[in-house]
Parts: structure tokens; sequence; C-alpha cells
């Protein structure tokens, strides 16, 4: 099953492998199947009330229209239906988008796939921060630390080592465990239902995500309706009853009205709304885990931002080396002398050959100036292939013994290595100039390199210009190992700086221009020191002013107590030299002003404040596994802009849902009022099948029209929304009342004119559904803005006003319809299709636009 090639499998291994033991997935969470969402949807009040007055018409006797009632509850099911099968497509499609990604060696290539295509027999690359997604046993190692909780219960981790032996307890790696510290290489050896994680049974996959405010402010919302739907149909049966004498048209009455009132669509259209935006902020690269954070982005008020691939290309490469003598700038093809050739080699040492980090990536490609192109990689990142015999093995000859990553209170790494040819145990350390510097000695006498006793504060000094330049400086330091390979934490020999630029994204000044029109502060949080931080922020345009307290360093806020620490975010543009803890301190303190905060990270301390932020944002290229799980959005491509368009998707979100929620209270003040006309004198206007014909129209424009809206050419022009602002305030429930309190005395109007001009029962009912349906499409257009804004072409509205002339020519053209929907025997064919045929004519043609547009 395993390999010991260190070249791992080819792809054709890999595929026969996948085969033979499936998927690396643990079995998914239950989905409800069609009849399982079938039998769901007719246990909706709505659908139960059609069955009633389906079996009401059987009893009188009318068999055509119980027949036409029943097959149009099957249409109105297969509606709902559909729509909860394309969202639970959407949902499930998402999930295997930001499903997590692990390291293999392939046919010699290092790349990147999806965890599901583990197979026994791959040689893993385990790295700091990944989440395991398979059981393996562990052949070379670098101080690798495992947090097992999830499986053992117990919190502290565990080291482990390569194996000496077959299943040996410390060289084994299972499903669902954490990397904390240190990397390793490893051989799969089970996946799936297989692994430990597996037999256990445990699947995180199956936790459902917390229900939003705005979730709980919905149910409670249809909840109160529906009861009041019950009372008013209860009475107005009673009425209706006791008046005519004919309990049977009471009920038909009473039916017919709690239809017209219960409000059903409301849980509809938060679901596909939210779930379609996903999908359209997923072809963006912007992946939400938690779909009810799409609509938190739009209270946001301040923005946490990293520098480094999130402001920045995050494409490293070296600018200039200074080797405390001199300072010389890379060129292409330019040969390196032997002083710099050595400041490289020993920044190799303190590296990871095929690691993700951009800088060590620039030493490698800059030592091997051939780069081999990686599968899997994104465009226009590559890496060096090393020796496989190990792709944690350095490429100057030499083997680890031990490794030590960036901790809080210290950003640098170092390696210790023994050296080949006997050369001893050297340790190679690199990091911000400030704390390697610190650990360094000054050489007693020239050696040919650094020419002169004041080397450190030669570097320094070197080290503070390039910061201003905007440069990005690293230090690097040597020194003799202890005993077994120990790390000195003092006495190492400086051996030089190196400078990297990392070039501003492109489209980072407008997106920082739309965030400042749309009253949103944005915060640059990252490690670098000051100057460099301070120099990009102000090439930005996001640092304006030279003001001391605009940038605001880590050690300044360990001096700080959380008040003035509170002061301090109100001014503060930049934080730099900061760590995780200090990022969970920041988000904390715009919080307690009062700020809704969505903050980037990537690394596995940053899971605190990715967690505490109103919304956590990882980013997908250079993020680990733990920063994913905390956050509630992904970016894959890292990009600023891509989080500011996740913004505007949040606020087009609220806004299109504010406009669904006002038509649908809008919409259903004349359908009451047709409802109750009956009680004032009359025939009954409004039959079970009116119901359903405008729950054809109703539906629809409320989950897919309004959610194709785009956002307004202000809407980010507008200040964030107050975290407590309710989805429909007490002020648009009564806008939107008086709306449909308008369609409604039109509605009476006609009616009135209908009797003065002694127009029969089938006429009068015909005359109402007409001015409903009428009404329907003139205040879906009043909610859409098309009246007051040009706003361009909905092609989910324009397939509507097809469809429903289309439903209304078949209603009143062929006869047995005519009489199940109780219209005139012979309204007038020839006027009929003439009225109809110029709306179709017009959706039809702006459908051809539209699609001519698309292609």
């Amino acid at each position: 099953m395993t390999t010991n090639d260190p070249a791992g499998l080819t792809q054709a291994e890999a595929q026969a492998r996948l085969l033979q033991y499936g998927p690396n997935s643990l079995p998914p969470p239950q989905h409800r199947s069609a009849l399982a969402m079938l039998l769901a949807v007719t246990a909706q009040p709505m659908v139960l009330l059609l069955f009633a007055c389906t079996a009401l018409y059987a009893l009188l006797g009318s068999a055509f229209d119980s027949a036409v009632l029943g097959v149009s509850v099957l249409m109105v099911a297969a509606i709902s239906v559909w729509q909860e099968a394309r969202t639970q497509r959407v949902l499930e499609a998402l999930r295997d988008l930001s499903g997590p990604q692990s390291s293999v060696v392939r046919g010699g290539a290092v790349m990147r796939i999806a965890s599901r295509e583990l197979v026994p027999g791959d040689r893993l690359i385990v790295y700091e921060g990944d989440r395991l997604a398979c059981d393996a046993q562990i052949e070379q190692s670098h101080s690798i630390r495992i947090d097992e909780s999830l499986l053992t219960g117990e919190s502290a981790p565990v080291d482990k080592v390569a194996a000496s032996g077959a299943d040996e307890p410390a060289a084994l790696l299972n499903a669902g465990t954490l990397v904390v510290q240190g990397d390793a290489v490893a051989i799969v050896t089970e996946t799936g239902a297989r692994t430990a994680l597996g037999r256990i049974g445990s699947s995180m996959a199956a936790q459902a995500p917390r229900t939003s405010r705005l979730q709980r402010d919905l149910t409670r919302l249809v909840r109160m309706v529906a009861i009041f739907a019950l009372l008013t149909c209860v009475a107005a049966a009673t009425v209706f009853a006791w008046r005519d004498g004919s309990w049977t048209a009471g009920l038909l009455v009473g039916l017919t009205l709690a239809m017209s009132i219960v409000p059903e669509e409301f849980a509809v259209v938060w679901t596909v709304m939210l779930a379609l935006g996903a999908w359209r902020l997923a072809q963006e690269k912007v992946l939400t885990r938690q779909p009810q954070a799409i609509e938190t982005l739009g209270t946001t008020t301040v923005l946490c931002v990293d520098k480094t691939g999130t402001l920045t290309c995050n494409r490293m490469a070296i600018a200039s080396l200074h080797d405390g003598t001199q300072a010389i700038d890379i060129t292409p093809n330019a040969a390196l002398p032997p002083a710099m050739q050595s400041l490289l080699q020993t920044a190799a040492l303190a590296s990871i050959a095929e690691g993700i980090e951009p800088m060590d990536r620039a030493i490698f490609d800059l030592l091997s100036p051939q780069p081999v192109s990686l599968p899997g990689r994104p465009k226009g990142e590559h890496t060096a292939m090393r020796s496989m015999e190990g792709c944690l093995m350095s490429p100057i000859g030499a083997a680890p013994l031990a490794r030590e990553g960036v901790l809080p209170g210290r950003p640098f790494v170092r390696h210790s290595w023994q050296m080949a040819n006997g050369a001893g145990i050297v340790v190679a350390m690199k990091g911000a100039p400030e704390a390697v510097l610190a650990r360094c000695t000054e050489r007693a006498e020239n050696d040919g390199r650094t020419g002169h006793a004041g080397h450190i504060t030669t570097l320094m000094a070197q080290a503070e210009r390039w910061a201003h330049q905007g440069l990005r400086v690293i230090a690097v330091a040597r020194a003799e190992a202890g005993p077994q390979g120990a790390l000195p934490d003092a006495g190492y020999e400086a051996v030089g700086l190196l400078a990297f630029a990392d070039p501003l994204r492109s489209d980072v000044a407008q997106a920082l221009g739309v965030c400042r029109g749309a009253g949103l502060r944005v915060v640059m949080i990252t490690g670098d020191a000051a100057a460099t931080a301070a120099a990009i922020a102000r090439e930005a345009g996001l640092l304006t002013s030279d003001a001391a307290d605009a940038v605001t360093t880590g050690a300044e806020i360990d001096a700080m107590s959380d008040a003035q620490l509170q002061a301090a975010v109100q001014h503060a543009a930049v934080f730099a030299r900061v760590t995780p803890a200090q990022k969970l301190r920041i988000v904390l303190a715009l919080q307690a002003r009062g700020e809704v905060v969505a903050m980037t990270g990537d690394g596995v301390n940053d899971g605190p404040a990715l967690r505490a932020a109103d919304v956590g944002v990882a980013m997908g290229l250079r993020g680990s596994d733990v920063a994913r799980e905390a956050a509630a959005i992904v970016l894959m491509d890292d990009r600023f802009g891509a989080l500011v368009d996740a913004v505007r998707a949040g606020r087009r979100i609220f806004a299109n849902l504010q406009k669904a929620m006002g038509y649908l209270f809008a919409v259903h003040v004349p359908i009451v009022g047709l409802a109750l006309l009956p009680l004032f004198g009359g025939p009954v206007l409004l039959l079970p099948i009116h119901v359903v014909l405008l729950e054809l129209i109703i539906d629809p424009a409320c989950s897919l029209v309004f959610e194709a809206e785009p956002l307004a050419e202000n809407g980010m022009r507008l200040p964030p929304r107050g975290r407590e602002t309710p989805l429909f305030s007490a002020s648009a429930v009564v806008r939107a009342l008086g709306v449909g309190s308008v369609a409604l005395l039109g509605l009476v109007i006609l009616q009135v004119i209908g009797h003065g001009l002694g127009l029969s029962d089938d006429a009068l009912r015909l005359t109402a559904m007409a001015t409903l349906v009428v009404g329907n499409l003139l205040m879906l257009q009043w909610f859409r803005d098309h009246f007051r804004h040009a706003v361009r072409i909905n092609v989910a509205f324009e397939a509507l006003l097809f469809g429903v002339c289309g439903l209304a020519l078949i209603a009143l053209t062929l006869p047995r319809l005519n009489e199940a929907f109780g219209f005139p025997a012979s309204p007038g064919v020839r006027w009929v299709l003439l009225a109809l045929s110029v709306p179709m004519a017009w959706s039809a043609w702006q459908l051809v636009k539209a699609r001519q547009r698309a292609a």
C-alpha cells in the first residue's frame, strides 16, 4: 500500500487507488431526497389549506374543479421542491469548493489537491497549521507537534517523530488532528471511513450552522401572521355562513382568506437569496462557509486587513542584499559575489525548500534561477524542485535536526542542521531585524565580510532605510548548535539582510476609495516593521497623515490597558509588528467602541481573532486550515478587492430582502381585501384556484426576481446600517401597506364600476383577477425601483411576465378552464389575444436582448 519512492505515486497509480478505496471523505450528512422534500412541502400550512379546498370541492360534487385545484396544488409543490433542491445543490457545491486541500508529491512534483482525492500510499507534505485529512505515518519530520484533542480530549500537544518501526505510535498521524508546530513528510495509510476519526464516527460536517438574528425575526413574524390568519378566517367563515345560511360556502371563504394571509414566502425568500448570493460570490472566488455571514457584512463598519497578500500581490522577490559591508541590488542573471552567496545559503538553511511561505520561495528562486512550475499552484506561483529524498531537505547538502517556527514574542525561525563532510552542526536563524540582531554579537576583527566591528549597527540602519522605502526586510544569522542540536538563544553571528519587494495590488487604491465612499474604515494589521507598513499604507492611500498615533506597534499595544487601547484604535490606521494575541485585543477594542468588525487572518494563532470578529475572513491561498475553520468567509485569491466585493454583496442582499419583504406585505393587502369583499355583499370573487395562480406569481417574484436585482447605484455611497437595524421597520411596514392599499382601492373602484354597468358575477370575477394580476406586476416594479431609477434588464422578471401572460391566455381561452376559474364562458378571444400579445412580445424581446448581452 505504501511507497518509499521519493517521487511519490504517479497520477495513474493515484487514480487507480482512488477507484479502489474511494474518496477520502467521511459519510456526508444526510440530504433530503425529492420525496422527503415533497412530503415536507405538503406539510406546509398553505398546501394543507389547498388540500382541504380540493377535498371540499370533491364533497360538493365539483369533480372537475377538484381535479384542476389538485393539479394546481401539485404545481405549487413542484416549484417549492425545485427551489429547495436548487438551494441544496448550491450549498453542496459551496461545501465542495471550500473543502480542505493537502500537499502531496506525485510524479516528482509537489502539488495541492483536494483532500478528498488523497489515497493510501500518497506522499503527504504536512505544514504547520494543517488540519490532517487522513491517517499517515511520518517518514521525515522537523520538530512536529500535534493537537490530538479532537480524538483523545487531551489538550496538550503531542510530539511526533519519524518512524523507526511499523505502526510506532509516535510516528502516526490521525485524521482530524491539528499540526501546531513543525512540518513533516508522511505516507498516507488510511483514508475516509477507515481512519481513526471515521471509525469513531465523528463528522463535524453534520453540524448545522446557527440561525442568525434575521432568521429568528422572520420565523417569529411568520408565526404571528399565521395565528392572525387563523383567527381571521374563522371569524370570516362564521360571518359569511351566518349571513348566507351556508356553512359550506362559509368554510370555502374562510379557507381562501387563510391562504391569502399566510406569508409562507418569507422563509423561501431568505433561504434562496442567501444561497444564490453565496453562489454568486463563489464565482468571484469568495467562499462563504456560513451564508448568513454575507448579510452581516452589510453592517460592517471596520475592515481589519493584513498587508502581505491582501493589499500587496504576495509575489515576493529579493530586491537587495546587504552583508554588513555593502549592499547590492538584484538584477536578472547577475552573478552574486561569494559573501552574498553565503548570505543566501544561510537564509536557505532557515527556510523550507518546498514551503508555501513566499519569502522562502523567493530565496530558493534566487539560489536556483531555473524554477520548475508546480501543478496545482495558482498562476504565477512557482518554486524550485529539490531533492525528493525529502521535501524538507536543504539544497546545499545538509540534514535537518530541529526546527522552531515563529512564536509569540519571537518573530523569527530557527533551524539546526548536520552539515555535510563533517562540518558540524549549524543553527540558521532569520526573521525581524530587531529581534534577530538583538541575539547577535559583534565580531572582534575584520574577517573580510563585515569590514568593521560595528556591522550590527550598520545592518540596523540599513534595515530602517529599506523599510522606509516599503521593502520587507529580514535579518539572517548563524551559530554553532548546542548539545544534540539544541537551538541557542544568543551568541549568533549576523550574516546580513535580505530586502523583499512585494508590489501593491493594482485594484487596492480603487477598492479603498469605494470603502471611503461607503463609510467603511480600513485598518491595516501586519507583522511587518512600522516603517514598511507605513510606506505601503501611504502608497495605497490608506495613511494620509503623518500623525504619530496613526501607526501603532505591537510593543505599544502591550504597554496599553484595555481602556487606552480602545482610545488608540479610534485613530490608528496601521498596526505593525502585531502578534496574533494582539490582533484579538484590537478586535475586542474596536467592538467595545461599537464597531462591527470584519477581520482577515491566515495563521494558526489567528483563530481566536477570527472567531471574535463579527465576520472572520480567512486567506484561501496562504491560510492555514485552522484559520479557514474559524472563519465564516474564505478569500480564494486573498485580494482586498474581493473582500470589498463581499461587503457589496452583503448590502445588496439586505437591500433586496427589504424590497422583497415590502412587496410581500403590499401584495397581500389587495388579496385579503378581495377575499373579504363578499362579506359586504356580492359574489365570491377569490376562489382557492385563484390563490394558486397568484402563488405561481408571488413565489418566483420574491425568490428569483428580487435576488437578481443589482445593488442601487448609491448602495456603496451610504454609511453602513446599524447593527440592530431591523430587516423591516415599522415605517417600512406602513409604506408597504400604503402601496397595497392603493392597489386595493383601484380594485374596489373597478368593482363598483362593474356593478354599475351590470356585469355578471363571472365578469366581475374576471375583472377582479385581471386587476389583481396587473396590480401585482406594478407593485413588483415599484419595489424594484423601476419607476424611479433606470435599472438593467432583470431576466427573472421578464420570464415571469411572459409566463403570467401565457398562463392567462390558457386560462381564458380553454372552455373548461374558464369554468374552473369562474370566468365568463366567452370573454372575447380576439381581445384577449390582443391584450396579452403586447406584454408577451415585450418580455420576449427583452429576454433576447439579455441573451445577446450575455453572449
